[in-house]
């Protein structure tokens, strides 16, 4: 037993041939004809659409370029994670603001900025 009202729904389509309906065919090549003939589609596609293709691999290019400087800058503007600084820790030795022992291997440089 199930619903005795109508329904829109009820009109569609499975969804098996909805699904079927809605794939894109899927392109087939025509391998149809001697080996000169095919030879010669090849060419004339090829007259037929190489600007554009040159075009398209162009853009591809640029976007690559593009991409490769992107990433390069963005390598640059990141701080090196082995970098090592240089700190003048002498007028802070003389003024005594140490903790730990003088002799340490280490030297940690605490700053900050009260703005």
């Amino acid at each position: 037993m199930g619903c005795e009202n109508a329904s829109r729904l009820d009109k569609a389509p499975a969804s098996a041939e909805r699904g079927a309906a809605a794939a894109p065919m899927p392109i087939k090549a025509d391998h149809s004809g001697s080996v000169e003939d095919r030879l010669t589609r090849l060419e004339n596609n090829l007259a037929r659409y190489g600007d554009t293709l040159e075009w398209v691999n162009g853009i591809h290019e640029q976007q690559k370029q593009q991409a490769k400087a992107q990433a390069e800058q963005q390598r640059r503007e990141e701080p090196d994670p082995d970098a090592v600084f240089a700190v003048d820790i002498a007028p802070d030795l003389k003024l005594g603001q140490i903790e730990g022992p003088a002799g340490a291997p280490v030297t940690i440089v605490e700053a900050w900025d009260f703005a």
